[in-house]
């Protein structure tokens, strides 16, 4: 079996599961494919660039450190030197690796984007624009207009990470950051979805380091009417009724195993147990898994479903080291946006809500 005949079988296997896939070989054969051809050229060649630049840079500056060693004394240059040397080292090849992180920024982009259009969402990286980035005079320049004030902090964009904050449900930071929004309509509601990074400073002086507060994913979607109470979910031991809760009571869902596996809070009782029916929460699930994440958690308040979870860096779009032209980076994405979509249709496309829509 040919590699085109294994990705004709895959593609037709994607149609079968979801209407939406019907485009997905058109838009790669004759869109994704052709340009990811071009920019294969640009990869190769920035990807060696970067390489032989590092490589000579690093001999340059073992020889440099070995020759104070040998005139000065080897006593000189243990550690200062060698770590000297590492460290000139790094900032003198940091140009030519942003290109890269350029070319890897691009392909998210041209990769996510066609992927969102099957479904008709939008896809944005939240990079800075790296193109103009070719010495170190333009490097300076792009830091001018990149710089931001110390007390700056990158602006939520997607209300999700508010309501999640207000309801407990994410941890104290000093330092936030979002990237690879996408944006859409799904069953006639407004949603999106974007990657956050929330970041701490812990400890003093030498034992200062920074702390990983939660890394994962922010999805929110407005529903055409508001909820009737407020419903708070979360794995299970993870977050405990605090003072914020007010009156909210513990909510015993329908099935027992899940009853153990989450925590579940709310005003309006039976509208909690009508949300969270066994195939929603496992479609909640389903999405944990694939993205190999955990610590699931959700609200559901006013006219907001609000999901976080926490997962590594997802909507990657495969590595920069490997070949661009390659189907899988574009058949993961949609499987990943797939995902996504299953979540919203099984919370608005049920009986419960068909009314309503």
């Amino acid at each position: 079996m040919t590699i085109q005949t294994m990705l004709d079988a895959q593609f037709e296997r994607m149609r079968s599961q979801r209407p939406e896939y019907d485009t997905a070989i058109i838009i790669w054969r004759d869109k994704l494919e052709p340009v990811l051809a071009d920019l294969e050229v640009r990869r190769k060649a920035t990807v060696s660039k970067a390489y032989k630049h590092t490589i000579i840079t690093s001999l340059v500056m073992l020889a440099i450190v070995v020759g104070v060693g040998y005139f000065a004394g080897f006593g000189y240059i243990f550690p200062f030197g060698i770590f000297a040397g590492i460290v000139l080292t790094v900032l003198i090849s940091a140009v030519v690796w942003i290109q890269v992180f350029a070319v890897k920024s691009q392909t998210k982009q041209i990769v996510v984007g066609a992927a969102c259009q099957p479904f008709g969402f939008q896809y944005e990286t939240l990079h800075p624009d790296m193109e103009g980035v070719k010495d170190y005079r333009s490097f300076g320049s792009w830091l001018k207009s990149n710089a931001k004030p110390l007390n700056h902090a990158d602006e939520p964009p997607t209300p999700a990470f508010d309501g999640l904050k207000n309801a407990g449900l994410m941890p104290s930071y000093d330092k936030r950051k979002f990237e690879d929004l996408i944006t859409g309509k799904r069953a006639e509601a407004n949603f999106s979805l974007v990657e956050c990074k929330l970041t701490q400073e812990q400890g003093s002086g030498k034992n200062r380091r920074t702390v990983t507060k939660f890394q994962g994913l922010l999805l929110d979607v407005e529903y055409p009417e508001r909820f009737l109470g407020r419903t708070i979910l979360a794995r299970d031991g993870w977050w405990k009724r605090g003072k914020g809760a007010g009156d909210l009571q513990k909510v015993q869902l329908v099935s027992v195993e899940l009853d153990r596996a989450f925590t579940v809070y709310s005003n309006d009782q039976v509208e909690a147990r009508a949300l969270l029916t066994p195939d929603r929460m496992e479609r909640l699930i389903a999405l944990e898994r694939h993205f190999k994440g955990g610590k699931i958690r959700g609200v559901f308040e006013e006219g907001h479903l609000t999901i976080a979870l926490e997962a590594k860096d997802q909507f990657e779009a495969g590595s920069v080291f490997k070949p661009l032209v390659d189907p899988r980076r574009f058949i993961e994405t949609l499987t990943e946006i797939g995902l996504v979509c299953d979540l919203i249709d099984g919370f608005l496309t049920r009986e419960w809500y068909k009314d309503k829509i």
